[in-house]
C-alpha cells in the first residue's frame, strides 16, 4: 500500500487550514462587546458569555471544537452550520446520538472521511449509499469496513477501475475482502491483469475454484 503517503499530508494540510480558519473566526468573535464583556481568559467563560441569540451562528463549528463539554447548552440543529460537519464529528462524536441527521449532513469527501474514523461503531446509522462519495472515499470502506461488506457492498457504485497512487481499486478489493470474492469477483466489471492474478494467488487461494479457469485462459492469452 505504498502508493497511499500521500494521506498524512493531506490530513497535515487540511488541519493547519482548519487551525487558521478557527483561529480567524474566534478573532472575529472576539469584537464582539458581549463577549469581551466577559472574557475571563478561559475561553471566555462560556457560561458568562453564551447567548444563542446573539451568537454568529456562522461559526457554530467554534462550538464544536472549543466548547464540547457543553454540547447539549448550545446543540441546535437548526441553527448549526453544518458546513462544519468536520468540527462536530471530531469533537462531539460522543453525542452522536444526538446530533445526527442524514438530511442535514454535509456529505463532503472529507466530511465523510471523519465520518468513518470517528464515527466507525455508528455505521449503520449513518451509512447511505446513495449521499456517500464513492469515488473518492470507496477506499476506506474496502480496507476500514470489511466486516461491514455486505452492508455496503454495491457492484454498480463501486468505482472499478478507480487508482489511489498507483494501487488500483481491485487490487485493494483482493487483499482486503478476499472472505467476499465469490460475491465481487463475479461482477463484469472486474477484469484480470496480471498483478490481479498474482494476488488471487496470494490472497485468495480458498476460492481456486471460482478463479482458476479465468486464470489460465489470461495466462494463456498472453
Amino acid at each position: 500500500m505504498g502508493g497511499l503517503h500521500w494521506q498524512p499530508c493531506r490530513d497535515a494540510v487540511y488541519s493547519h487550514l482548519e487551525y487558521v480558519s478557527v483561529t480567524m473566526a474566534m478573532h472575529r468573535y472576539t469584537e464582539n462587546p458581549f463577549v469581551s464583556r466577559f472574557s475571563d481568559g478561559s475561553y471566555f467563560g462560556f457560561l458568562q458569555w453564551w447567548n444563542p441569540e446573539r451568537f454568529d451562528w456562522a461559526y457554530s463549528g467554534c462550538l464544536a471544537r472549543f466548547y464540547p463539554d457543553y454540547f447539549e447548552r448550545w446543540w441546535d440543529p437548526q441553527r448549526y452550520n453544518w458546513q462544519s460537519s468536520g468540527a462536530l464529528i471530531r469533537n462531539c462524536h460522543q453525542y452522536f446520538h444526538i446530533w445526527w441527521d442524514a438530511e442535514r449532513f454535509d456529505w463532503k469527501p472529507r466530511s465523510v472521511r471523519l465520518l468513518m474514523k470517528y464515527c466507525k461503531e455508528h455505521f449503520e446509522s449513518w451509512w447511505d449509499a446513495e449521499a456517500f462519495p464513492w469515488k473518492t472515499n470507496v477506499i476506506y470502506l474496502v480496507r476500514d469496513f470489511t466486516e461491514k461488506f455486505n452492508i455496503w457492498w454495491d457492484e454498480n457504485k463501486f468505482p472499478w477501475g478507480k487508482k489511489f497512487g498507483s494501487v488500483s481499486i481491485e487490487e485493494m478489493l483482493i487483499s482486503r475482502c478476499s472472505d467476499h470474492l465469490p460475491i465481487w469477483y463475479r461482477s463484469k466489471a472486474f477484469h484480470l491483469t496480471d498483478k490481479l492474478c498474482e494476488l488471487l494467488k496470494s490472497h485468495c487461494g480458498q476460492y481456486r475454484d471460482i478463479w482458476a479457469q479465468d486464470y489460465l485462459l489470461h495466462k494463456l492469452a498472453k
